[in-house]
Parts: C-alpha cells; structure tokens; sequence
C-alpha cells in the first residue's frame, strides 16, 4: 500500500524538525559550553561523538520510516529535552573563575594534563571537577572543566571590581566619621537637657508635696 500525501508530507516535517532540534542542540553546546571558544576540541564536528548518547534520540525519529510518537510521549520527551538544555546552561552560566564546589556539588580538582596517546595539548590546567570523567567517557556537561587560565582571569576582573567597591567605601568613612561626631555632639547636648529635665521634675514634685502639706493641714 502506498501511503497517503499527508502521511508523506507529515513524515518529511517530522524529519526536518527532528533535524533542526539536532543542529540546534549542537549549535547550543558551541555557543554556551564553550568548546570552541576555549579550544578543548580541534573541530565542531567532534561535538556529535561527544553528545552522541543524546542526539540518538534525535536520530531515533528519523531510522523507522513510519514510526510516528504519541503525541503524550513527544511532549514529554521535548519538556525532558528542554530540561536538559536549561541544565547544560546553567551549568555553564554558573560556570565562572575559580569554583570551589561544582555544580554537582563535588570538589574542585587542580588538574595538569599529562600527554598520552589521547591527548593533544599536554601541559594545559584545568580547575576540574573531581567527577569529571571526559577521559573515559564523553562528557556529559553537569560538571565543570575550567581551563585554568580563563579562570584566573575572570577571578581577577571579579576581585578587581570587589576592590573597586571597597575604595568606594573607604572613601565614605571620613565623611561618616564626621556625622558620627556630630551625632554624639547632639546625643550628649540632649543628655544635658534631660539631666536638667529631670532636675525640674523633681523640684516641682517637692513643690506639689508641700503645697499638699500646706493645704490639707
């Protein structure tokens, strides 16, 4: 039996989505998690072996000819999907200067490639996540692997804008300093006041006792 025009034309949308979804998933990870930008890859084609456990489920729509997902399942798959992407990104948002804990909440690990047969740039540092695990299998995003230099410099423009802050402040202090001393001029003026106060208070209730004294006897 040949199939409809419509199941046809629907089988070529569903393919073309499924592989827009695959480009941008890929694009995503160049642009957010920085592969490219900080050289851990020669080529943005290495990014498909990296991710290739999630893009097969990419490509699982595009290999059966018929297949078509429910609808139920295929929202659920994209809001897994979508998930999964919010995670990668803030995973590399949250990713800056020198981290003490990842994101995964594991230590951080002062990591000094050693070249090996797998390895292309021997004598790089990385502030590495201790369960970071790229050597042996690919990568899965949720752990940070901040090269070392990258890192440094973001810490030094992050204490040099504290250090800005802090010149601020310290410029304040003597202008605060004068405020302070005026304050305690006006706290010890009203100290008098109500010394004096007080000295008038008990001087009228003597008064009034007497004038009782004087009247009721």
């Amino acid at each position: 039996l040949r199939a409809s025009p419509l199941k046809v034309y629907n089988r070529g949308v569903d393919v073309t989505r499924r592989k827009a979804e695959r480009e941008s998933f890929l694009s995503f990870s160049r642009k957010n998690l920085g592969f490219s930008r900080r050289g851990d890859f020669p080529c943005d084609a290495d990014l498909s072996p990296l991710f290739s456990p999630f893009l097969d489920r990419f490509d699982a729509g595009l290999s059966p000819p018929g297949a078509e997902m429910d609808p139920a399942e295929e929202r659920k798959d994209s809001k897994r999907q979508q998930e999964y992407l919010n995670h990668l990104g803030n995973v590399a948002d949250s990713e800056y200067g020198m981290p003490r804990r990842c994101a995964c909440g594991g230590r951080m690990i002062d990591e000094l490639r050693v070249k090996d047969e797998f390895d292309t740039q021997p004598g790089k540092r990385f502030f590495n996540c201790v369960n970071y695990e790229a050597r042996y299998k690919p990568a899965d995003g949720f752990h940070y692997r901040q090269p070392w230099v990258i890192g440094v410099q973001e810490e030094i423009v992050s204490l040099r804008k504290r250090v800005e802050e802090a010149d601020e402040v310290i410029k304040w202090v003597p202008i605060l300093n004068k405020q302070i001393e005026s304050v305690e001029a006006q706290v010890k003026r009203l100290t008098l006041l109500l010394d004096k106060l007080t000295g008038d208070v008990y001087n009228l209730t003597v008064q009034v006792v007497a004038l009782e004294n004087v009247c009721f006897d």
